[in-house]
């Protein structure tokens, strides 16, 4: 399996997790066998505001390569600042985070509610596309409600803006992470654009 130029071992990635997917675990999972190993989800405005604590979540190892690093914000400017940082870093993909459905990131106008917003969305996307070179990939939601069709939309966009691979999470924004998860139910990105997809 490729994403853009990096060819995985095998498709098996390690979704990113907040507080759970540091460098430790990351290192046990690849140890394990997985293809790509992906960071703690990492707020840009932490890292372009120099936080001890959430430049630290860019440490990374040779061993665990490849390595994508997620990153979530609405500012067009704060995110490209953010993605340069993250591919300076060592990061071998980025990915940009539209599914994260938990209040206080949702209230910033970042996570699942980029998927309400499709000139903010285009904005991020383009701004990040320009100052990084590495592949971009980005998490999805099925949708904002059962019947939603933003994630169809939002993936078009993305690739459009040069996106190079989709994970969609087969859950609604107001799901959250509860329920079940539909796997076949839902329409997605993944079967209306050309771009590699996951779930």
């Amino acid at each position: 399996m490729n994403i853009g130029p990096i060819r995985l071992e095998n498709p098996t990635i390690l979704a990113p997790l907040a507080g759970i997917t540091n460098l430790p675990f990351r290192l046990i999972a690849k140890e394990a066998g997985c293809g790509m190993v992906c960071s703690e989800m990492i707020s840009a405005n932490g890292l372009v505001h120099r936080s001890r604590k959430t430049l630290r979540m860019l440490d990374s190892l040779p061993e665990e390569k490849p390595l994508s690093v997620q990153i979530f914000g609405s500012d067009p400017d704060v995110m490209a600042e953010a993605a340069a940082m993250a591919a300076s870093s060592g990061a071998d993909i980025l990915d940009i985070n539209f599914g994260c459905s938990v209040r206080k990131v949702v209230k910033t106008g970042a996570g699942v509610a980029l998927m309400r917003d499709s000139k903010r969305t285009e904005a991020v996307l383009t701004a990040v596309r320009r100052v990084v070179s590495i592949p971009i990939t980005i998490k999805v939601r099925s949708g904002w409600e059962p019947s939603g069709q933003e994630a169809v939309r939002i993936c078009k966009i993305a690739e459009q803006c040069g996106v190079d691979a989709v994970a969609v999470h087969p859950r609604t924004a107001r799901q959250g992470f509860r329920g079940r998860a539909d796997w076949g139910g839902h329409p997605n990105g993944q079967t209306e654009c050309r771009h590699p997809g996951g779930g």
